[in-house]
């Protein structure tokens, strides 16, 4: 046909319009299609840009900064003695509680989980059980560090951890067990001692006549260091005025401390250090007749302030001895009150049976042999402080420290050189002591060594 392009096909008229109408349905698809990913993009991104969609709260929008520590609520407790549940203090905003794996701390100590401190049940609350506690372990004298609570078929008891505080020095820390349901003082073994309870008042009344008190706090300790012994403590008021032992075995007063005010005292002492000294070594002498002692050393300590000094008290160091040699950990101290004379403190360390010292006493191993000995040890620990290793004591002692505690066999107790060395370490830090190592006297071994930075 005139007027047609040879090089396309010949359609009919119907035909074009059906390939207009698909390619138009296509087309409206195909927008449809793009129209609904722009839609679901948009989505995304109002979803992640904080914005508000389809009728959802959005959260507002904050710049990146640091989050800070939510708030909570801490009440503050304070524990009246005369009261019977701790008496409530002011609410303060604060850092929100310690998690529930900390102890909390009231009062100024460590509580552990399921100390009652509400009543019933039949068990003292911690408050009653702390003011039971007071009779015993006055607070001028016991500082207590933590309480725990054991819940039992025969008893429930609170456990006590206390610093004692009283005295010329502070002493390590000890548990008391206050029984729940009597508030009196408990510890495994009290049943069974062979010097009873019913006779440690009537020692401690008898050795402090004088004292205005009624009665005396008393309860046992299975101590690792002083062995079986009943405690106790005098006091006048809210005054302590006597702290001490009594040996559960033997009945005797194993250790004491008074408690003398350093207030209104003068600074100087009335007393000489000679006549202090004569007057320790009767003390000792009438209360340990017999015993080998040998006084080894002394010191003057002054009390009060470096502004408002006073009078302080001598003490004095008498070291046991058993076949001329001296036993390490055994031996007696004796404080003498610089200004009236009084003796004021006593303590007796005799933890060795004669039978447990050992009858091998002639060492083959020379002191320099033990000393080079010493030094291979110390060198072994700390190579790099060889060079600044110096010995400072160096002798035969027995070596009984290492039976704390326990009942010793016969002739389990060596004799053994005692090796005292520093290095330059040590010598730097004033907080750390020096060290020991102990050699046997028969094979030049070091049997214990005790160097530790």
């Amino acid at each position: 046909m005139a007027g047609m392009d040879e090089n396309k096909p010949y359609l009919p008229e119907r035909y074009r319009q059906k390939i207009r109408e698909k390619n138009r349905r296509r087309a409206a698809v195909r927008i449809l299609t793009i129209t609904h990913i722009l839609v679901v993009i948009a989505v995304l991104v109002f979803s992640l840009s904080g914005l508000s969609w389809a009728g959802l709260p959005a959260a507002p929008f904050s710049p990146a900064s640091r989050p800070a520590p939510p708030t909570g609520v801490v009440t503050t407790v304070s524990l009246d003695s005369q009261a019977k549940i701790p008496s409530q203090g002011t609410t303060r905003t604060s850092l929100p509680p310690a998690p529930p794996a900390a102890a909390p701390r009231v009062a100024g100590y460590t509580i552990g989980p399921g100390v009652p401190q509400q009543e019933g049940s039949g068990s003292l609350t911690l408050v009653q059980a702390e003011a039971a506690l007071r009779r015993y372990c006055p607070e001028d004298m016991f500082t207590i560090s933590s309480v725990n609570y054991s819940a039992g078929s025969a008893r429930s008891l609170f456990g006590f951890t206390l610093r004692q505080t009283g005295g010329q020095a502070p002493q390590e820390d000890l548990v008391v067990f206050i029984n729940a349901a009597t508030g009196m003082p408990w510890s495994a073994g009290e049943d069974t001692t062979v010097f009873p309870k019913e006779m440690v008042a009537e020692v401690v009344l008898g050795e402090f006549p004088h004292e205005d008190i009624s009665s005396p706090g008393i309860w046992y300790d299975n101590s690792p260091r002083e062995g079986d012994i009943w405690r106790f403590t005098l006091a006048s008021g809210n005054m302590t005025l006597v702290s001490g032992a009594v040996d559960a075995t033997y009945g005797e007063i194993r250790k004491f401390s008074r408690n003398i005010p350093a207030f209104g005292r003068p600074a100087a002492p009335a007393i000489t250090k000679e006549t202090a000294q004569g007057i320790a070594g009767r003390y000792v002498t009438d209360r340990n007749s017999g015993l080998s002692l040998v006084l080894t050393s002394s010191r003057y300590d002054r009390w009060g302030t470096e502004s408002v000094p006073a009078a302080g008290a001598y003490t004095f160091f008498f070291e046991r001895r058993h076949l001329d040699y001296p036993v390490d950990t055994d031996g007696i101290s004796v404080v003498v009150d610089a200004l009236t004379g009084e003796v004021i403190g006593y303590d007796k360390q005799w933890t060795t049976p004669e039978y447990a010292f050992s009858q091998a006493v002639v060492p083959t191993i020379a002191r320099h042999e033990a000393t080079y000995a010493a030094i291979e040890a110390a060198r072994a620990v700390y190579p790099e402080q060889i060079g600044s290793v110096r010995i400072l004591s160096s002798e035969l002692r027995w070596n009984n420290g290492q039976m704390k505690g326990t009942i010793p066999r016969p002739g389990s107790v060596p004799l053994a050189w005692k090796i005292v060395f520093d290095d330059e370490i040590l010598r730097t830090n004033a907080s750390l002591a020096s060290r020991i190592v102990w050699i046997d006297i028969q094979t030049g071994n070091v049997t214990v060594i005790e160097y530790r930075h």
